[in-house]
């Protein structure tokens, strides 16, 4: 049979692009066109130079396996060791399941079509099938992927919180909690809930030992809170309608997980309590909270 080189290279380089462009998508990472172009370039000269030279399983493997990894350096940017193999698993995820799309489609429409030489769909094996199996994959992947997130949302997530207050500064782990909602009433400002003794070396010790007279009044009377520049939050929770959280503002705060963000708006409620029975965690922070916070690389 022949094999026109030329197809080949423009069959995989549409390809690569459609792959490259949905795992962008589903992986949420940065790129740009002329990235993904010069990627899926690389990729079409490797498809073709795998036609020309004839190389060992084992090599032909590892070769492939390193092709993948600079086509994702080239469309993504040079990212940690961690991020680079993460979009190298979207990739062959998005790759795998392209491949058995496109199988199926063509075995239903064609089977007659299907030629395979070096394990490689070559030949009458139409592009259109190729695109039309790109499209339904980047579906099924989009679908599945939103699905696996919403899931992921709804369970507990542990992250590391630094706090930043009159120049001084205090990381604690921090729950992801979908249920808190607390917002400061007249300035709108996400809370972040934190345990009372977790707030020690940022915040007057006396202050702390007295949460509970100040929230009878009997502080206030004695000291002007508004000389600390602490507010009194209103929440409602399981078993108590009509809670009182005394609340200050940081200069900032910093959310560590898998991207740093940061916070200069947010205010920091004091809880009298334990928040964990194992002390997992010291704090609560909301979805609003993240959604609303800054990537750091973005502010730099």
């Amino acid at each position: 049979m022949t094999i026109y080189l030329d197809v080949v290279f423009f069959e995989n380089v549409v390809l690569n692009y459609i792959i490259i462009l949905s795992t962008a998508i589903i992986s949420k990472s940065k790129t740009n066109v002329k990235r993904i172009v010069l990627s899926s370039v690389v990729g079409g000269i490797f498809a073709i130079l795998n036609y020309i030279v004839n190389l060992e399983l084992l090599m032909s493997i590892l070769l492939k396996v390193s092709i993948s990894f600079i086509m994702i350096m080239i469309a993504f940017g040079k990212y940690s060791i961690k991020k680079v193999l993460r979009e190298v698993i979207f990739f062959y995820l998005v790759s795998f399941t392209f491949g058995g799309i496109a199988f199926m489609l063509l075995f239903f429409i064609n089977p007659n079509n299907i030629v395979v030489v070096k394990n490689h769909f070559v030949g009458t094996y139409p592009l259109k099938i190729a695109v039309l199996a790109g499209i339904v994959g980047f579906i099924i992947i989009a679908i599945v992927t939103k699905i696996i997130r919403d899931r992921i949302n709804k369970k507990i997530m542990i992250c590391e919180l630094e706090i930043f207050y009159n120049g001084k500064t205090k990381k604690i782990k921090t729950l992801l909690d979908t249920g808190n909602l607390l917002k400061e009433p007249i300035s709108n400002a996400d809370v972040v809930i934190v345990e009372k003794d977790s707030l020690e070396g940022i915040v007057s010790n006396s202050f702390l030992e007295d949460i509970a007279f100040i929230l009878q009044g009997k502080w206030i009377e004695e000291n002007n809170i508004r000389e600390y520049k602490f507010k009194l939050v209103p929440f409602s929770s399981l078993g108590n309608d009509n809670g009182l959280l005394i609340a200050f503002k940081p200069d900032y705060i910093k959310i560590y997980g898998e991207e740093e963000f940061v916070r200069n708006d947010v205010l920091i409620g004091i809880y009298d309590g334990k928040l964990s029975r194992n002390n997992m965690y010291t704090s609560l922070i909301g979805l609003d909270i993240l959604k609303n916070s800054k990537n750091i690389k973005e502010t730099v």
